[in-house]
């Protein structure tokens, strides 16, 4: 029997809000997990991915990690973890110099055996590599195996990993997956039978936390596939506790959910305090200052994620008034006026709020400004036409469908968005994964031996220069984003 800690995406180094309160927060969190795992004298410490928020972090995230790891070693429990998203590089990593000063161990397809069980590792894969894994992992001389690995994994209704192909292409037959990169704790239990089917693109293929563990068919099993959620938020909206998780791996790898993993609380995490205001049309500031007044006495340094949504007891508003009906008051009053987010900040202040986050999810008026009417064709249908006709980068791919998709941003928080997620993208590829190769490129010249102007840009975000460093790559994406 093997007991383990389960912990992912600590994000270690993460300045959140520009604060350095909040950076300490994700310190405090993994200093909590690794305590943890002392006092409950766990066989080891199994870290799913993101243990740092970004592939280089500074010293002192790395400060932080060294002490914690150090602990751990004194205390006789190895640490065992796997390169997530946000630690990918193009060459050496951190998560590489943790196994080689001995204070970690980077699972991998050759396994890692910690009483009898063989730990293995899965790195998180970009989308568009997967399709070429071959899960070649070693065969294991324990009679229970386990899979870390790194994503998004289905059936989870967000999921974009086939953990059924995982599972049947995998020579060895796996008990239990611990799993990061949703900060979101669950599991689902997963059937290993044929990965082609329809099942592993649903919950169809799963069962609840609700529901017991019960044989597919016979000539499949199926396995608790466990998130552990993250240890701080990295988001206002995570509203669930923050969480990691003891694992007891049985000596014959029969892993039932229920009784084998222990969802523990990180009591040490920062607390946030939600005030979801629902605003009738006309409402605004004084409803809404009278509102977190009457639910909130104080906030002692928690943050306070303000949420403002139209009421429900609304009456419909028609999508097209009629001629009729066009000058009727309810008509102008279609939607809600702005509510100013100064004021609401400033309260949040006085209460003691570390800081204030304001959301509107309301349909809101424009301003009052006059244009000059403009008519457009159907602009994302024009881009996607365009987009057929170049080549663009797997990573510069990302920025265009950023540009496209501000919608689902709130506006006070798209500049903090595309500078975190840009910076994040640069710090784990290189210039050149900007650039098309010179080989993929589309051929420039016409038909008739002549230029043509309008097919000639291989260099999709750096403006066609071929010495482009990191930060004038951060400089020019932010820029197009934000325009």
């Amino acid at each position: 029997m093997a007991r383990l800690l389960h912990t992912s995406d600590t994000h270690l180094g993460y300045r959140q809000y520009h604060l350095d309160e909040r950076r300490q927060d994700f310190a405090n969190a993994f200093a909590e997990v690794v305590s943890a795992a002392i006092q409950q004298d766990v066989d080891a410490v199994v870290h799913a991915g993101d243990l740092f928020h970004t592939s280089r972090p500074g010293i002192t995230p790395l400060q932080t990690v060294l002490t914690e790891l150090q602990r751990l070693q004194e205390a006789n429990i190895p640490f065992f973890l796997i390169v997530g998203n946000h630690e990918r590089t193009h060459d050496r990593n951190w998560v590489e110099l943790l196994q080689e000063i001995g204070l970690a161990t980077r699972l991998d397809a050759a396994g890692t055996r910690v009483a009898n069980t063989t730990i293995y590792g899965l790195d998180h894969v970009p989308p568009g590599q997967r399709d070429r894994l071959e899960y070649q992992f070693e065969a294991a001389e324990t009679d229970s195996a386990i899979l870390v690995g790194h994503g998004l994994f289905k059936p989870f209704g967000h999921g974009d990993w086939s953990t059924q192909r995982i599972l049947a292409k995998s020579p060895v037959d796996f008990d239990l997956m611990l799993v990061g990169d949703d900060h979101g704790a669950g599991y689902r239990l997963v059937s290993s039978g044929n990965p082609d089917s329809s099942h592993d693109s649903t919950d169809s293929d799963s069962t609840t936390e609700s529901e017991p563990a019960v044989s597919a068919s016979s000539s499949s099993k199926r396995i608790p596939l466990s998130y552990a959620g993250s240890t701080e938020r990295t988001k206002a909206d995570q509203r669930d506790p923050r969480t990691y998780s003891i694992v007891t791996v049985p000596s014959n790898g029969n892993v039932d959910p229920e009784e084998h993993i222990d969802r523990r609380v990180i009591e040490s995490a920062r607390e946030f305090v939600y005030a979801d205001i629902p605003l009738r049309r006309g409402e605004g500031i004084e409803t809404v200052e009278q509102t977190i007044r009457g639910e909130v006495e104080t906030l002692d340094d928690a943050v306070l994620k303000v949420t403002l949504m139209a009421a429900e007891d609304e009456s419909p508003i028609p999508e097209s008034p009629t001629e009729n009906d066009a000058t009727d008051d309810s008509a102008k009053q279609a939607v809600h006026e702005r509510v100013p987010v100064g004021p609401i900040e400033n309260l949040g202040a006085e209460l003691g709020a570390l800081v204030t986050r304001v959301s509107d999810r309301r349909d809101l008026l424009e301003d009052e400004r006059e244009y000059q009417a403009v008519e457009f064709a159907d602009v994302d249908a024009a881009v996607e036409e365009r987009r057929e006709d170049i080549i663009v980068t797997e990573t510069a791919d990302l920025f265009l469908e950023m540009a496209m998709n501000t919608e689902q941003t709130a506006d006070s928080n798209i500049a903090d968005e595309a500078q975190e997620t840009v910076t994040e993208i640069l710090e784990r590829e290189s210039p050149d994964s900007l650039h098309v190769d010179s080989d993929d490129a589309p051929d420039a010249s016409g038909t008739d031996g002549t230029v043509d102007d309008a097919r000639e840009p291989t260099s999709v975000a750096a403006g066609g220069g071929d010495d482009v460093d990191n930060e004038e790559l951060l400089e020019n994406a932010l820029e197009e984003i934000n325009d």
